[in-house]
């Protein structure tokens, strides 16, 4: 009897056992099990029952598609990819540690706003050296930032962030606690196509810069 090839899904490795001897007893027939291939996994190959590949080759296929996987899923991502990374401190000036300073978030402003809109929407006395912009307390809703073609940042419990925006230069405001409230304290920024950045607050105010 032709002996029929055998599919094996994509995905799956199927191990046949060695032949079984016959019985002593002539009346009894036993079924004969044949040796089956060894598919590693993701062939998806057909194959032709009786004929064997070496379980040591099949397994090292299984094992390398299984550490491929682990390495794609686990695997860093990289710090330019959707955007900028970056990690928000909290300044101790009494030479305490430094310490991750979670909540609030960063609004993303175009830098042109500063030559006018800006204080129109908040209200504020314009100041015209960026270098102090720094000292700004402005009241900033979401819906500004939005108005203004800016983007929000929320800042992670961590201090994790991330800011998504073209290259070029930008004004970038900081939001303590609570985003949508008021900012305490604005940067004028170049922000790279991809990178880190580091930012921080405390008594000297908020800084933020690219790596």
């Amino acid at each position: 009897m032709a002996t029929r090839p055998l599919h094996v899904p994509i995905g799956t490795a199927v191990i046949a056992g060695l032949s079984r001897p016959a019985s002593k007893n002539p009346e009894r027939t036993d079924p004969v099990i044949r040796p089956i291939a060894i598919s590693a996994l993701g062939t998806g190959d057909s194959v032709d029952a009786g004929r064997t590949i070496p379980i040591r080759a099949a397994i090292s296929g299984v094992a390398m598609t299984l550490v491929l996987g682990l390495l794609t899923a686990c695997g860093p991502t990289p710090a330019g990819s959707g955007g900028l990374v970056g990690r928000m401190l909290g300044i101790d000036d009494t030479g305490l540690p430094h310490h991750a300073l979670g909540g609030g978030g960063l609004a993303v402003l175009p830098v042109d706003v500063m030559d006018g809109p800006f204080w129109e929407v908040t209200g504020e006395m314009p100041i015209t050296n960026p270098d102090e912009w720094v000292n700004v307390v402005a009241k900033l809703s979401e819906a500004d930032v939005a108005e203004l073609g800016g983007t929000t940042s929320l800042i992670e419990e961590d201090g994790d962030f991330r800011i998504t925006a073209p290259p070029g230069e930008y004004v970038v405001c900081y939001w303590l606690g609570h985003v949508g409230v008021s900012v305490t304290g604005c940067v004028d920024l170049e922000l790279p196509r991809e990178g880190e950045l580091a930012a921080s607050y405390g008594e000297g105010g908020f800084g933020i810069a690219v790596k």
